[in-house]
């Protein structure tokens, strides 16, 4: 170790390296803390200094090829000063270094926390691998700012992805860096936190009473009673496809009236309550229950397995009955919840029943029942007592009078 004024000249004027030795370190006198460390390779900036625990760091400065020395000087004291001030610089560097690029976040993290919790891991798998990643997966985590989440959106919606979808994979970004940041994996804020979600216009499809009673007349005689029954059942239960395919003879609990779903697709269980109408569906069901399948609605080619589509049937049913064209099987679960709401009952047991995590998802449904809103308006007349018959003009509005 030597001690001397770093100066360009003294690096300059240095002799090799003795014979054996890896480095010289020559310590500045003028500043202490900074280093210029001799190496065969070349000269290197160092400054040493004490952190909050008392403990010696250091942190590079720069190669002399890369830096003069009067800027690995001027760098050296603003260190300095900064660690007088309750800094310490080679932790923050630490802690930068430290930020995850996002693709490597998406794989390591993101990815296996959702596939735990969620159902619709398969759905937030695709949209990362096909268009997220391959749009931020090289910035680290704190790189990524609003600019390219509005990009996204905009390739998202110049690829022709309708606005659900793009709504989707906006989601999951905002959902990704939430996470991300309750995990203090960068410090910062959300920049998907308000991503410019599009409006959805959400299918107006619904089956009548009629046509609800033409689909099951045509239902009971397909012939393949498994799929139909099936069909049924969603049609009654306003479940999830899956929910009612995947169902095991465990599950139904006809005494109590319920199904249960172990993990639906908010990853929690959930349990459908079935009417008498649902139950006889499962009671008929049952007596072509096959012993050796575990599923309500097994697969008769595949043993051991469950059905895996009703389209055939579906098909066949709908034709049948006369459904409009374009109807889907999961517009039965919107036709169910459309009843419902027909019929007055509230959206928050709407939203229940179908498994809603979110009142904001049932709300779609109010506009399905004009008269129970009516009804309910009606109530603050009632409150006040103001009788319509107490207008003047019988019950006409008066103009107004100059």
């Amino acid at each position: 170790m030597a001690k001397a004024t770093i100066t360009r000249v003294l690096l300059r004027d240095l002799p090799p390296l003795p014979e054996g030795a890896v480095k010289i370190r020559i310590f500045d006198d003028r500043l202490t803390g900074f280093i210029a460390e001799q190496r065969a390779s070349g000269i290197t900036f160092y400054m040493r200094y004490s952190d909050a625990r008392r403990r010696d760091r250091e942190i590079k400065l720069g190669r002399l090829a890369d830096v003069t020395v009067d800027q690995a000087r001027k760098r050296a004291e603003q260190l300095k000063a900064s660690v007088s001030l309750g800094s310490d610089p080679l932790a923050e560097l630490d802690k930068k270094r430290a930020v995850p690029l996002f693709e490597t976040f998406a794989r390591e993290r993101y990815l296996p926390h959702v596939q735990e919790r969620l159902r619709s891991a398969g759905n937030i798998e695709a949209y990362l691998r096909k268009r997220i990643v391959p749009a931020l997966g090289r910035k680290a985590l704190d790189e990524i700012g609003q600019d390219d989440v509005a990009t996204l959106r905009r390739n998202l919606i110049d690829e022709g992805l309708s606005p659900s979808s793009v709504n989707r994979h906006l989601a999951t970004l905002r959902s990704m860096f939430n996470l991300a940041l309750r995990w203090q994996l960068f410090e910062g804020r959300n920049p998907a936190a308000s991503p410019g979600m599009l409006h959805e216009r959400h299918r107006d499809v619904y089956l009548d009473a009629a046509q609800t009673q033409a689909l099951v007349r045509a239902l009971d005689a397909d012939r393949c009673q498994d799929s139909a029954a099936a069909l049924a059942l969603l049609a009654v239960t306003g479940a999830r496809k899956n929910e009612v395919l995947r169902a095991t003879w465990d599950l139904v609990d006809l005494g109590r009236g319920v199904l249960t779903v172990p993990r639906a697709k908010s990853g929690k269980p959930r349990h459908i309550p079935l009417s008498p109408y649902a139950a006889a569906i499962l009671e008929r069901q049952l007596l072509r229950r096959a012993l050796d399948n575990p599923f309500v609605f097994p697969s008769r080619v595949h043993a051991g397995r469950c059905l895996e589509n009703l389209r055939g049937a579906w098909a066949r049913a709908s034709k049948k009955a006369g459904l409009p064209a374009g109807l889907r099987i999961h517009d039965l679960r919107h036709s169910f919840a459309s009843a419902l709401a027909n019929s007055g009952i509230p959206l928050n047991e709407i939203g229940t029943v179908l498994g809603h995590s979110q009142l904001s998802t049932t709300a779609r449904y109010a506009h399905h029942a004009p008269q129970r809103l009516v009804e309910t308006a009606t109530a603050a007349q009632r409150a006040w007592n103001l009788p319509f018959a107490d207008l003047p003009h019988g019950g006409a509005i008066p103009a107004e009078t100059t």
